[in-house]
């Protein structure tokens, strides 16, 4: 398997799940399969939690030399070092000796034509909503894989492959419930009346997860009994938003509370009344909505890319119009927290039918369904 962070984040935690699927898959070469991941090092994360959480299961991980597509890379100066990776890769890949590869999102792809080269199965599983210029650069590599696994209908929909080709597995997680105890106390952490509505948003401060906006929007409607609470960090490449800068320039500063990353996210999704997704572009399966309809709490999310998988509009939470600044601070000032209250239970029964881990895991066992003996071209 090869994983291009070593975070744990949606797609780290899906990688979680997906290694047990293969270890336990029936079928082909999955069956008793030792399962092994490789990261790559052009970028260091020095909490390793990805690696961590697999070397407690038992997974062997390594850290080596495998390309990775980052934006960072797609310029004419950075393309001398990817060669060098690749090639690099081609020689780490070579030395695992693999039946099968599975790519766990399309920043890996660049090792689709080395394990082709290898003659292995090649799997690929996309998270990330592909633009036009992706379909153009990344179809070739995409073509190579035998499996095509995709997080969302919108995701599915955005790949250069008939739809025959691809199949749709939502993610899924067993999500701790946290306590209620501990819940309240940090309600009182951020000085939330008993009666006060507090909207919780958690996520990589990406340029695209919709920071900005959701700050504009907050600091217009004007709120006085509400809080906003603020949980993720910066990425460690991209683009980013300075997120306490725009906080503190908001008329009522004192209402919006930046925790950054915290362990508790299940405590704070409880201690929340809406968890917000407000993604300027098409966030493909945020994983933050779904644990927050496991734990009972409406959504207020974008409206598009696998959002309208998980938020059924009005029933489970809302979706407003995609980067509509208007729209979102007419929606902020509309929450109730009674109604807030219905909608998340609404939203627990629909986690218990379509996002439990166990579904999850049946329907990415019935797509990974990796026969094809090695060396066979279906699908290239």
């Amino acid at each position: 398997m090869v994983h291009p962070s070593d975070e744990l984040y949606g797609a780290d935690r899906v990688l979680v799940e997906a290694v047990s699927v293969l270890e336990e898959a029936g079928g082909g070469p999955s069956r008793g399969a030792e399962v092994r991941v490789l990261l790559p090092r052009d970028v260091t994360y020095p909490e390793q939690r990805l690696t961590n959480e697999l070397r407690r299961r038992g997974v062997p991980v390594r850290t080596t030399d495998v390309p990775v597509l980052r934006r960072d890379y797609l310029h004419p100066r950075a393309l001398p070092a990817l060669l060098v990776r690749t090639a690099r890769g081609f020689v780490e890949l070579r030395r695992e000796r693999p039946d099968v590869v599975y790519l766990s999102t399309s920043a890996a792809l660049l090792v689709a034509p080395l394990a082709r080269l290898l003659r292995a199965h090649v799997v690929v599983h996309v998270h990330e909503t592909w633009s036009r210029q992706e379909r153009v650069l990344l179809g070739p590599l995409l073509r190579l894989c035998h499996t095509v696994v995709a997080v969302s209908d919108a995701v599915a929909s955005g790949l250069p492959l008939p739809g025959t080709r691809v199949t749709v597995v939502h993610n899924g997680f067993d999500v701790p419930r946290a306590d209620d105890r501990r819940a309240a106390a940090l309600r009182d952490r951020v000085g939330a009346r008993p009666d006060d509505l507090v909207v919780l948003v958690a996520s990589r401060w990406n340029a695209w997860k919709g920071h900005e906006l959701l700050l504009e929007a907050w600091g217009r409607a004007g709120r006085e009994d509400a809080h906003l609470v603020v949980l993720g960090a910066p990425p460690p490449s991209g683009q980013r938003v300075d997120v306490a800068a725009l906080a503190s320039a908001l008329p009522d500063p004192g209402r919006v509370h930046v925790v950054g990353e915290s362990t508790e996210v299940p405590a704070w999704v409880l201690a929340a009344d809406v968890v917000a997704v407000p993604s300027t572009r098409p966030d493909p399966l945020p994983t933050i909505a779904i644990e927050a309809a496991a734990l009972g709490r409406a959504v207020l999310a974008a409206d598009s890319g696998g959002l309208p998988d998980i938020v059924e509009d009005g029933v489970t939470g809302s979706l407003v119009p995609t980067g509509d600044v208007d729209a979102w601070t007419d929606a902020l000032r509309a929450l109730d927290r009674s109604r807030a209250r219905e909608q998340g239970t609404a939203a627990a029964r629909r986690f218990r039918f379509l996002f439990t881990r166990d579904a999850f895991r049946e329907r990415l066992a019935d797509a990974l369904d990796v026969g094809t003996p090695t060396g066979a071209t279906t699908g290239g």
